[in-house]
């Protein structure tokens, strides 16, 4: 039974999470990470504390859907104590994102933008159409609640790295974040992205491949943080038995060649 610590067990992914795990025969919850206890799930009796180092026990592992500053907390606890991570935090400066490769050098981590598995055939799809449609202007659109605070969201950022990875650039050099007043005309080979913000979306994401005469749509629309929860554990299931590195959702799911 792989034991399983909840970071933001109080918010709306942790909930998700712990509702996915009551179905689950092979993980149990035995702890979360949450400063706020007036928002637990119903009925939930695992040890919860607002910092990792007042847990009395390691779990086996850590679901983190939470902010980078508690991500990279937790990740140092984890390598003190070696538990495995599934990361699903967004967010991250380049500075903490190469943090995480160190952390990974001693623990397993699943690292990810979104655990959904129609989003990560999204990306593979994306990255080929980009080969393909090598001279569309490309334009990212994401729509996310209101509570949502990064923008562009990481899985829109993953979708542009994937895009990027397609035309062999860097994202940071050709990328377009948002667009106010006199603008000039676009760069060509940019990758330009523009985020909405709310009501209670749960997540929609399109690349948008634009060319002269003809324009590929690529979508991805969540309704439910569920699809989420589901790919976080099936992604810390396959983690159980992993060596220390820095994994992602294709190898979970077996896309990666």
């Amino acid at each position: 039974m792989l034991k399983v610590g909840i970071v933001g067990l109080g918010g709306r992914m942790g909930h998700a999470l712990y509702e996915c795990c009551l179905g689950l025969d092979g993980a149990k919850i035995v702890c979360g990470i949450d400063k706020n206890t007036d928002t637990l799930p119903s009925g939930c009796s695992a040890e919860v504390v607002d910092d990792p180092y007042k847990l009395s026990a390691a779990p086996d592992l850590f679901i983190d859907f939470s902010r980078p500053e508690c991500s990279l907390n937790v990740l140092k606890y984890a390598k003190e104590h070696g538990c495995k991570v599934v990361l699903g935090t967004t967010g991250f400066d380049y500075d903490q994102k190469d943090q995480i490769k160190e952390y990974s050098k001693h623990v397993p981590i699943v690292f990810a933008a979104n655990f959904s598995v129609g989003v990560n055939v999204l990306l593979n799809l994306v990255k080929k159409t980009a080969q393909i449609m090598s001279d569309s202007d490309i334009e990212i659109v994401e729509a996310h609640h209101r509570y949502k605070v990064d923008a562009p969201s990481g899985t829109a950022l993953a979708i542009g790295e994937a895009a990027a990875a397609g035309r062999n650039v860097n994202l940071k050099d050709v990328m377009v974040s948002g667009r106010d007043g006199i603008t000039g005309e676009r760069i060509y080979g940019s990758i330009g992205f523009s985020s909405v913000r709310g009501g209670d979306i749960v997540g929609n994401h399109t690349a948008m491949f634009c060319s002269e005469g003809e324009r590929v749509e690529l979508s991805h629309i969540a309704t439910s943080r569920q699809t989420f929860a589901r790919g976080a554990f099936r992604a810390a299931l396959w983690l159980e038995n992993k060596k220390p590195g820095l994994y992602d959702m294709n190898e979970v799911l077996g896309l990666k060649a």
